[in-house]
């Protein structure tokens, strides 16, 4: 750690799981899940939440995205959001770091924003695996 960190209090995350957490507790975020773009779970907050089916479906939609990409010739994807009845939004962010491609999902209840936050945890996920 380097001393203006030190000087200004500022703790960075040293873990996927405490940016995760952070990121659920700034957020207000149900849940939140680091995938890998093939579908496998690299990281979920809380840890006992069930991030296989999550991870599936999330995987899917990376698909069903790329090929309406691909097809309607738009650039590549940033985010994908799906809603429910309740409004209750499943956010999946894209993120890039060197050659690998991840996608950063939270679960955002009604009325939270979530864009500043997850940006925010991207930043930091880049700056962790970098």
């Amino acid at each position: 750690m380097n001393n203006d960190k030190q000087q200004s209090g500022v703790v960075e995350p040293t873990s996927l799981d405490e940016i995760l957490y952070a990121m659920n507790e700034a957020g207000g975020f149900q849940v939140s899940v680091l995938i890998s773009t093939e579908g496998l779970s690299i990281a979920t907050v809380p840890a006992d939440y069930d991030s296989d089916v999550t991870a599936a479906m999330v995987a899917l939609l990376q698909r069903v995205g790329s090929d309406a990409q691909s097809q309607l010739g738009m650039v590549e994807m940033d985010e994908m959001t799906i809603y429910d009845r309740d409004r209750t939004r499943l956010v999946c962010r894209h993120i890039t770091v060197g050659m690998e491609r991840l996608i950063l999902v939270a679960i955002v209840p009604r009325g939270h924003c979530y864009r500043r936050v997850t940006n925010q945890a991207i930043r930091r996920i880049r700056q962790l695996l970098s």
